[in-house]
């Protein structure tokens, strides 16, 4: 994952967080206003946090695999440089 891949699904995700978090206010503040219960307000108080919860994991998800490709990438450069070999592309065709 490069990293551009990888700073776009996290704003992606920071943008869902803040649209499911906004709708959730906004029926928080709803129930507010309307003076309802005081279960259901904190039942409202409870999926924010949650989706906030789930966000933080999913990107943490996003990074740990953006470090562990960057490792693997050392390794792989580690390695060729150790053994003196350039990288073999399949692609690449000498004239």
């Amino acid at each position: 994952m490069h990293a551009y891949r990888a700073q776009k699904k996290i704003s992606t995700i920071t943008e869902w967080e803040n649209h499911k978090t906004a709708k959730l206010e906004a029926k928080l503040a709803e129930i507010k206003g309307g003076g309802d219960s005081k279960k259901a307000a904190e039942r409202l108080r409870n999926k924010i946090a949650a989706v906030h919860t789930k966000a933080q994991e999913k990107k943490a998800k996003v990074q740990t695999r953006r470090a562990e490709e960057i490792l693997k990438a050392e390794e792989r450069a580690a390695k060729l440089r150790a053994t003196g070999q350039s990288p073999h592309h399949k692609s690449f065709i000498c004239f």
